[in-house]
């Protein structure tokens, strides 16, 4: 596939099916980690506790599609200012619990909220990024992570960041490759419990720095 044969759109409503099953299957060893459900309840899982609002003006998803089938996603999020807060999604425990089971909801809660990371002022930060299996080591994570730092410049940030486990050398490396550093790297207990991954880096890629190296 060519890697021009896809194009990178603002996430919309519709995709919410396609974009939970995508994050199943990218991050289904992270999930397993979490509950002990198939595939599928942990998409219909996902898809009631995870609801994104396309107005937010704190957060912004993008799909990358191929003849209108999402083939990969990539979540941005930033501080948000105190006069536009994002409005909570409620999320009414009960038929989840009926459902799912207690113990499953309340480890999936627990394990998500443990991911979470709060952006500093002039930061956009990569909540996450995924690719379908059937089209990775195609070139299209590279240009997901491109049109985030073209997005970062554009909208006035100074840094793009995203976190990583020490485990997942793979994505280290292309990391680097785009030019992202460490920034630090800490020991996260939360995240140690609950997905065996003790050490987690904190990479980011700064216009300025990127710039300088171009022009040596």
């Amino acid at each position: 596939m060519s890697v021009k044969s896809f194009d990178i759109v603002a996430y919309q409503k519709q995709d919410h099916e396609a974009v939970c099953s995508l994050l199943v299957e990218s991050f289904k060893a992270k999930f397993q980690a979490l509950v002990r459900l198939e595939d599928q309840a942990i998409q219909q899982l996902l898809m009631q506790v995870w609801v994104q609002n396309p107005y937010s003006t704190s957060m912004k998803q993008f799909v990358a599609k191929e003849n209108e089938e999402v083939i990969g996603v990539l979540s941005l999020k930033w501080k948000p200012s105190y006069s536009s807060l994002p409005k909570t999604n409620l999320v009414s425990l009960a038929p989840l619990l009926k459902q799912f089971g207690c113990f499953n909801v309340f480890k999936f809660l627990t394990g998500m909220h443990a991911l979470e990371y709060t952006p500093a002022a002039d930061e956009c930060y990569i909540d996450h990024l995924a690719i379908r299996s059937s089209h990775r080591n195609q070139g299209i994570g590279r240009h997901l992570l491109a049109f985030a730092q073209h997005f970062t410049v554009e909208s006035g940030f100074h840094a793009l960041t995203l976190h990583v486990a020490h485990k997942n050398q793979g994505a280290i490396r292309l990391y680097h490759k785009l030019a992202f550093e460490v920034e630090q790297s800490k020991y996260n207990g939360l995240r140690h419990f609950w997905f065996k991954e003790p050490v987690w880096h904190l990479m980011s890629w700064k216009e300025n720095l990127h710039s300088r190296r171009e022009h040596r």
